[in-house]
């Protein structure tokens, strides 16, 4: 008979065998990013500290998680969530937006949890984030990281995640910003993925952010504040000293 604590034991075995295999792939992918040493962090979303791991192409030191593979922006975003010791999220209708594995595998205990993507499959509503279907104030929260960087049209996603939306309601966004400009950077001219990486940063992607942001939200209906740790926060957590949330609150 398999008791509560044998299967916990079971659990924390597999994530220690996970962290190991990760760290070891880390090392034979490239060895030099542990050569110099490397602070310990903890991750907010599932407890671990030590060593973070390299990611993306080019790779990024310093910035998964090895036991649940949050990234630096999963790891702001639930700093948020539990800043006041509970969690903001818990018991809200949720719309995510391209779900990360790394918030999907905590927020999907919630019964009112949804997920949406265009392409990707396995989500809860696959459609296009400027055309959703849903009827009016339907949600509590929607969360999209990275992710209207790559929409052609991205304010009207923006009042599409407005409609959606509870009075009250929160979207809770992350995009790359380029913090020393102030305006976006978009050029109609600009469609090859090599031209694309060149001049917004990834092949993908179809403008640069720049502080104007939130004036892109607040054009949409939104109140918008922004959320960051302080910098020591930011070390001990691994995050990035040049990314914060977008707060937006529909009133």
């Amino acid at each position: 008979m398999t008791t509560v604590q044998d299967q916990k034991a079971g659990k924390a075995a597999a994530s220690d065998l996970t962290v190991a295999r990760r760290k070891l792939a880390a090392w034979l992918r490239d060895r030099s990013q542990f050569s110099a040493g490397r602070l310990p962090r903890v991750c907010p979303i599932c407890g671990y500290r030590g060593v973070l791991l390299d990611v993306g192409h080019p790779p990024r030191w310093d910035a998964r998680c090895p036991s649940c593979g949050s990234r630096e922006r999963h790891r702001l975003l639930w700093l948020w969530a539990t800043q006041d010791g509970g969690n903001r999220l818990d018991g809200k209708r949720i719309l995510h937006f391209a779900p990360e594995k790394a918030l999907r595998r905590v927020l999907s205990r919630n019964p009112k949890y949804e997920t949406a993507d265009l392409l990707q499959t396995g989500v809860t509503h696959q459609v296009d984030i400027t055309k959703l279907p849903m009827a009016d104030a339907t949600y509590d929260l929607v969360m999209a990281n990275h992710v209207l960087e790559h929409i052609p049209d991205d304010r009207r996603a923006m009042r599409e995640l407005f409609r959606v939306l509870v009075p009250g309601g929160v979207a809770v966004l992350t995009v790359p910003v380029n913090p020393t400009r102030e305006a976006t950077y978009e050029n109609p001219d600009v469609t090859s993925p090599v031209a694309r990486n060149a001049h917004f940063n990834a092949p993908d992607h179809k403008r640069f952010y720049g502080l104007d942001f939130a004036d892109r939200l607040t054009g949409a209906g939104f109140q918008v504040e922004t959320f960051r740790m302080t910098q020591p926060q930011e070390v001990e957590y691994g995050l990035l000293p040049m990314e914060w949330l977008y707060i937006a609150t529909h009133p």
